[in-house]
């Protein structure tokens, strides 16, 4: 009988086991079905927004939350740009669809929609903002008012003295031919007046959102330097390392030594990536090289000559007649393809954008006033420099009804 009981006991612990394996313990790593979305403010129902949640551990309830501006008030095209930064280092992405350029309400706005993300999905305390153009104008102003742990600038930088006043790391992604490239150059050019939460990174996106992977190379560089974040493992940093080095040795056999030096520093400023890199030892290597210094030379050449067009290009913009400025923009044009020096066919770019976006901000002016003879002339030459922009339809739409009105 007790043989008998002993066999039964022991048929009963094996079919427990072989149930209990069935099931996740409190320590499973099943994981969720991933989420994509749109959804609306808690306390703004016409505030909407899309939302990600990349798949996760299903009792990780303490993912970072990543909140994302695009200009145009586009939450898809933010979350398509920072989907896969999501998915690699898994955040909640929210990006609204509201919040937008000249949005006077946008730090309220961005208050209703962390409160929303924070009461609706799994996330801790952690908060990370991402924009581009006018909305990383937007998450920088933000930041320097809200307790934030990471913010990611994207077409558009700041002063000095007000990245200082950000008490949080600074990622800016500048496109060497992008018209805001000046607010990031003095920085390159003199690093020491870098403040020490400011990181640059150049890419060659122009003015638009940067690839995709280089907005996940860059929020894994906020993660993954976190120390207080232990879900990372001492193998991932390692990896992200290794794949690091292997950038800046790319860029360097490519001849684009000031994009490697400024991978190389914004490695070297976190001692989770320095310590297994030695990333300091790499940085002075480079800006050592004679080709370093070339490049250096060559960038202040062209911002001299892109400072002298700027000014005169916006001292003619309220003078030249059409015929004018249709023979310098198609002269400016084809310099925009045809220069030789790299240096100097990206200030022409720059140039370029520097006229569309002034035509943007006086059309705006001009516009409020009522102003429709400088408007007009402003437009004019708004249509010969980016005859596509759909502000610019928008300008012409308001031109043709405060014609109606006189």
């Amino acid at each position: 009988m007790q043989l008998s009981f002993l066999k039964q006991l022991a048929i009963f612990l094996i079919l427990m086991g072989t149930l209990s394996a069935c099931y996740p313990s409190s320590n499973s790593t099943e994981k969720t079905a991933a989420i994509e979305r749109t959804d609306t403010c808690a306390t703004n129902p016409a505030h909407s927004y899309k939302v990600f949640i990349p798949q996760h551990v299903k009792s990780d309830h303490d993912l970072p939350l990543l909140v994302a501006i695009d200009p145009h008030g586009s939450g898809q095209t933010a979350v398509d740009h920072l989907k896969e930064a999501a998915s690699n280092y898994p955040a909640v992405l929210v990006a609204s669809n509201l919040i937008k350029n000249n949005d006077g309400q946008y730090m309220q706005e961005l208050d209703e929609l962390i409160a929303t993300a924070r009461k609706r999905y799994p996330v801790g305390n952690r908060i990370y903002l991402a924009g581009f153009s006018g909305g990383a104008r937007m998450v920088l102003g933000y930041a320097a008012t809200h307790a934030v742990n990471g913010v990611i600038a994207s077409g558009a930088f700041a002063r000095s003295d007000e990245l200082s006043a950000i008490k949080c790391p600074v990622m800016g992604l500048i496109g060497m031919d992008d018209f805001n490239f000046m607010e990031t150059v003095q920085f390159l050019l003199n690093p020491s007046s870098q403040p020490s939460n400011a990181h640059i990174e150049l890419t060659q996106a122009s003015h638009a959102w940067p690839p995709k992977n280089r907005l996940t190379n860059a929020f894994g560089w906020f993660q993954l330097s976190n120390q207080a974040d232990d879900r990372f493992s001492e193998k991932q940093v390692k990896q992200f390392v290794t794949a690091q080095k292997a950038r800046i040795d790319s860029l360097i056999d490519g001849g684009d030594l000031l994009q490697a030096a400024c991978i190389s520093r914004n490695m070297a400023s976190e001692e989770t990536f320095e310590r297994p890199g030695s990333f300091h030892s790499i940085t002075n290597d480079i800006i050592k090289k004679a080709a370093y210094k070339q490049q250096l030379a060559q960038l202040t050449e062209s911002l001299r000559f892109e400072m002298k067009m700027r000014q005169q290009y916006g001292k003619a913009l309220l003078e030249k007649p059409r015929d004018w400025w249709k023979k310098e923009l198609a002269a400016l044009h084809e310099k925009m393809n045809s220069e030789p020096n790299e240096m100097m066919r990206m200030a022409y770019q720059r140039i370029s954008g520097f006229i569309g976006i002034v035509c943007y901000s006086y059309a705006g002016q001009f516009a409020a006033r009522k102003d429709t003879s400088h408007l007009r002339q402003i437009l004019m030459v708004y249509r010969l420099a980016e005859p596509d922009n759909p502000d610019l339809k928008h300008y012409r739409e308001v031109l043709a009804q405060l014609k109606s009105q006189q």
